[in-house]
């Protein structure tokens, strides 16, 4: 795979696909690498590719492709988070094929894909994504949609990071060794580009907060989906650098406004 932080900084979302099939060789990639998808978390979950018109698959903003790729995964109170994380991996494994992806929790027929997921009650299916080569040029709405969200802007790192407590910004220069990492989690894609990760740096540990701005939704939070995401891009940047570390659940108890969730930890080895 290519270094992470071209991939990340390439990565667009795909909706306008140019209609040919995916090739056996870049499909058996994928496929291996669906199966193997190696994750911080312990919670069990599967992803399939499946085929729009033997499963009777759509969603409104795709063209261009009859090929998805699904995922569900047990409920547990990181599911989101753990299926965030491994998602992001597969998006950017993709794209270091040549290929396309785009995230989609709401805009499809979510029985029809549920039913090919085959979900069982202690189960839930938070996102899927259409797969393909992108077209050369975009659908009108699917360049419309990314105008709506200005998809290629992001706050400042200082409004994201923080040091010690929320009542002190992170500088990019005084992030370190952190600092293209960081960079590569204030680039990541989120849910209607809302952006909620907050990260709070204390000494090298790194809590990952969740700043809520989307209302509840009942198949899941997308916006832990995107804490997932983001934590995905700031160890995929680190394991590149060489530097390891260990992920946990233990809320540090850091006073903050009332929309800010806690939900991980990273810590270096």
């Amino acid at each position: 795979m290519e270094h992470i932080a071209e991939l990340v900084r390439a990565r667009k979302s795909v909706r306008t696909f140019d209609g040919t099939l995916l090739r056996q060789d870049d499909r058996a990639k994928l496929e291996q690498y669906l199966s193997n998808i190696e994750t911080p978390f312990d919670i069990p979950m599967e992803f399939r590719m499946l085929d729009a018109k033997e499963h009777g698959l759509s969603s409104p903003v795709v063209t261009g492709t009859e090929l998805y790729v699904a995922g569900k995964i047990k409920r547990d109170p990181l599911a989101e988070a753990a299926f965030g994380f491994a998602f992001e991996k597969f998006v950017l494994y993709t794209l270091s094929l040549g290929a396309g992806t785009v995230w989609i929790a709401g805009t499809m027929d979510r029985p029809a894909f549920e039913r090919a997921m085959e979900l069982e009650d202690t189960e839930f299916m938070p996102a899927v994504t259409p797969l393909g080569y992108p077209a050369k040029k975009r659908a009108i709405r699917d360049a419309a949609m990314r105008r709506a969200i200005k998809a290629d802007t992001r706050l400042p790192f200082e409004s994201l990071f923080f040091e010690d407590s929320f009542g002190k910004p992170l500088t990019a220069e005084r992030a370190g060794t952190y600092r293209e990492a960081l960079e590569l989690v204030r680039l990541a894609p989120s849910a209607v580009n809302k952006q909620p990760w907050r990260v709070v740096k204390q000494g090298e540990t790194f809590h990952f907060y969740k700043k809520s701005s989307l209302p509840a939704y009942p198949k899941g939070d997308v916006q832990k989906l995107d804490i997932g995401i983001a934590l995905a891009h700031f160890m995929l940047a680190l394991e590149e650098a060489g530097i390891a570390g260990t992920v946990t659940a233990a809320d540090p108890g850091l006073a903050g406004e009332q929309d800010m969730e806690y939900i991980v930890s990273w810590t270096k080895a």
